[in-house]
């Protein structure tokens, strides 16, 4: 675990922090598209259609984005 979180701080990039930051990402995206979906839609649809359908469309858009980032970063 220390090592884990000494790669984090450094900003190493290997397979275990590629996970870790696309959990994180991922996390937040969904958090977003959730929201925003609510915000959106929920009048229409309600909130818990919009909500199921907000989460899908964060990932979406967050994944390649945060992939293309980190292999990016792993080659400069």
């Amino acid at each position: 675990m220390e090592a884990l979180m000494q790669n984090l701080s450094s900003g190493h990039i290997n397979v275990l922090t590629t996970i870790v930051w696309l959990l994180i990402a991922g996390c937040i995206g969904a958090l977003a598209g959730g929201l925003s979906a609510i915000k959106l839609g929920g009048k229409d649809l309600g909130t818990e259609v919009s909500l199921m359908m907000g989460i899908p469309f964060g990932l979406v858009a967050v994944v390649p984005g945060i992939l293309v980032g980190l292999i990016v970063l792993k080659f400069i």
